[in-house]
């Protein structure tokens, strides 16, 4: 019985290792992107645009436009910072289909709403795009301030943009210091 069993067993030992074998690019992450191999060239912003002040509860919007000759953008990678508050995030708004050769559209960053508070903040985002060969595109950095009229309006170019949305950034602003401390401008 003893030598029955043990067959089997090898049998399966090993085709388990067989079939794991071929897992590996996929399990160390290596296997998940399908598609064109990357590219030498490396993403570009081509150009964005955001209103540089805003009131407080509006949704910022962020205009980018990026291409890459090779098609292998894979995502635009933001970094958002309240000044003198929550000192930065990080967020992915990841690009499929025709987008990873070329995009223009829109990235939202919806704002916190101040009913008691009379202070203005400074948010900024820093944009860059990364493709699948692991380069980065120049940054573009972008700020506005909350709570105070917004100056400008959006340029012709990019009013089509608004139709393409590419993602939502959620971040969490820091909330408290205007009320546990002596750091904020008043009006």
């Amino acid at each position: 019985m003893k030598g029955k069993l043990r067959t089997p067993l090898v049998v399966l030992f090993l085709l388990g290792i067989g079939i794991l074998s071929g897992c590996g690019p996929y399990l160390q992450g290596g296997g998940k992107q399908p598609g064109p191999p990357a590219g030498p060239n490396p993403p570009k912003i081509d150009g964005a645009f955001a209103v540089s002040s805003m009131w407080l509860g509006k949704t910022w919007e962020i205009f980018v436009e990026g291409s890459d000759p090779d098609g292998d953008m894979e995502y635009i990678w933001a970094e958002v910072s309240q000044l003198g508050g929550h000192m930065w995030d990080q967020h992915l708004i990841r690009l499929k289909g025709p987008d990873q050769k070329r995009f223009k559209g829109v990235i939202e960053l919806p704002t916190p709403s101040f009913f008691s508070r009379k202070i203005w903040e400074t948010l900024r985002v820093t944009l860059r795009i990364r493709d699948r060969a692991g380069h980065y595109s120049e940054p573009k950095t972008l700020e506005v301030e909350l709570g105070k009229p917004t100056r400008e309006t959006v340029p012709d170019a990019w009013t089509d943009a608004r139709r393409h949305r590419l993602g939502v950034i959620f971040f969490d602003f820091d909330l408290d210091r205007a009320e546990n401390g002596k750091d904020y401008k008043m009006w």
